[in-house]
């Protein structure tokens, strides 16, 4: 696929699609008619199985939502209560895309294996994941979208692949634990040219 085409594939699907999803009782979790698509989530998962076939997580499913906190409606939330339940997930090679926040301010998650045919990371994908240390992309990711790993604080070690083309602005901005990028031997050029200038010096070729 070109990266127009990766691009071009949806991460939401239009309501008459959802109306017909199909719900996971024992992950809580819903699925699109075809089971291509993870499309929502309920009840504060803890720990989920994605079902082998599913392609795309729709945008949002995981992401922190205000009534998670247990507080009035309208009521600020402190930063530090910001956090959905999320703890472990156990994603399938078929996902090629994880959509826009479909991880954000999941602040329980420690560690997570991208799957093998992933192509695509969406914005804010993972933005305030604050217990992610390490992330490690496929061989076959071509995308990390603007502000993907945002506010990962605790993140001391990114490893990038080959066939990635596209970093999105601020994909790795408050990363303040950041040590070390890993990248494929000979790409230094490539690199400097997709990420900001001040991640330069934690470039490490493998």
């Amino acid at each position: 696929m070109t990266i127009e085409e990766i691009m071009a594939v949806p991460t939401v699907l239009p309501q008459e699609d959802l109306d017909r999803d199909v719900w996971d009782d024992e992950n809580r979790v819903a699925y699109s008619e075809d089971g291509r698509y993870l499309t929502d989530a309920e009840n504060f998962p803890e720990e989920i199985t994605v079902r082998e076939g599913c392609e795309v997580i729709s945008d949002d499913v995981f992401a922190f939502q205000d009534y998670m906190a247990g507080r009035k409606i309208g009521e600020e939330i402190p930063l530090e209560e910001r956090s959905s339940y999320l703890e472990k997930i156990h994603l399938p090679n078929s996902v090629t895309h994880i959509g826009d926040a479909a991880f954000a301010e999941c602040g329980e998650l420690i560690s997570i294996k991208l799957p093998t045919g992933l192509l695509k990371i969406g914005q804010s994908a993972f933005m305030d994941c604050w217990q992610l240390e390490k992330i490690s992309l496929p061989a076959k990711t071509r995308i990390i979208g603007p502000q993907a790993f945002q506010g990962c604080i605790n993140m001391v070690q990114v490893r990038l692949n080959k066939a990635l083309e596209v970093i999105g602005e601020d994909a790795f901005d408050d990363c303040e634990s950041l040590e070390t990028i890993l990248i494929p031997r000979g790409m230094q050029d490539h690199f400097k040219r997709l990420l900001p200038k001040h991640l330069h010096k934690l470039l490490e070729e493998l």
